[in-house]
C-alpha cells in the first residue's frame, strides 16, 4: 500500500503545531526554572554571582546566550532552548529573538 504525502506529513506537520506555543518565552515558566536552577547563587550573590536586578538589566539574547555557549553554560547543561528564552523573559520581561 502506498502512503499519500499528506497522511505521512499531516500527523507530522499536526505535532508542530501543537508544540509551537511552546516556542514562545514563558515567563512563569521562567520563574520557576530560575527559582529552582539560578536563584540560590543569583538571589544572593553567592560566589560573586550577579544578583537579579543586574541581569534583568541585560538583553534576553545576551542571557541566553550566557546560558547556552556562555559563562552559564555549564550550570544550564540539560535546560532546553526554549526553557532558556522563558529564564530570560522572566528576568527582563522582554521576549528573546
Amino acid at each position: 500500500m502506498k502512503l499519500s504525502t499528506v497522511a505521512i506529513l499531516g500527523p507530522i506537520l499536526g505535532l508542530g503545531l501543537l508544540a509551537a506555543p511552546a516556542a514562545f518565552a514563558d515567563p512563569d515558566a521562567g520563574s520557576d526554572l530560575f527559582a529552582a536552577r539560578c536563584n540560590m547563587c543569583h538571589g544572593t550573590g553567592m560566589g560573586g554571582a550577579p544578583l537579579t536586578d543586574k541581569l534583568a538589566a541585560l538583553a534576553p539574547d545576551a542571557i541566553v546566550e550566557k546560558l547556552t555557549t556562555g559563562t552559564m553554560a555549564s550550570m544550564a547543561a540539560g535546560i532546553s532552548d526554549d526553557d532558556k528564552k522563558a529564564i530570560a523573559a522572566f528576568l527582563t520581561t522582554k521576549k528573546p529573538a
